[in-house]
C-alpha cells in the first residue's frame, strides 16, 4: 500500500515537473491570454515620431524605463506601459 501510494505520489511530481519545464522552453507560453508586449524598437520608433531623441529603453519591473531627451534639448526619463506603450505615472521607488 505504502509502496502504491509513493508510486503515485512520484508520478504526480514527475508529470508536474516535465509540464513547468515544457512551459519554460516555450517563450509565446508566459503571455497566452495576455496581450503581447511591444518590442524596444515598436517603443523606441513611437517615441522617435513624437520628436524624441532616445537614449536607453529597459524593460525593468514589467515596464519600460526610457531615458530621452525632447526636441528642446531637455533630458526626459518616463516610464511607459510595456502593451500599450503609455506613459505610466511616475513614482519614486
Amino acid at each position: 500500500m505504502k509502496r502504491n501510494i509513493l508510486f503515485t505520489a512520484s508520478l504526480a511530481a514527475a508529470v508536474g515537473l516535465f509540464a513547468l519545464g515544457a512551459q519554460a522552453q516555450d517563450p509565446g507560453a508566459a503571455q497566452t491570454g495576455a496581450q503581447a508586449r511591444m518590442s524596444i524598437a515598436e517603443i523606441s520608433t513611437m517615441l522617435e515620431e513624437q520628436g524624441y531623441t532616445v537614449h536607453e529603453i529597459e524593460l525593468e519591473r514589467g515596464r519600460y524605463d526610457v531615458e530621452m531627451t525632447d526636441a528642446r534639448g531637455m533630458r526626459v526619463e518616463a516610464y511607459l506601459n510595456p502593451v500599450t506603450g503609455e506613459v505610466l505615472p511616475y513614482h519614486d521607488d
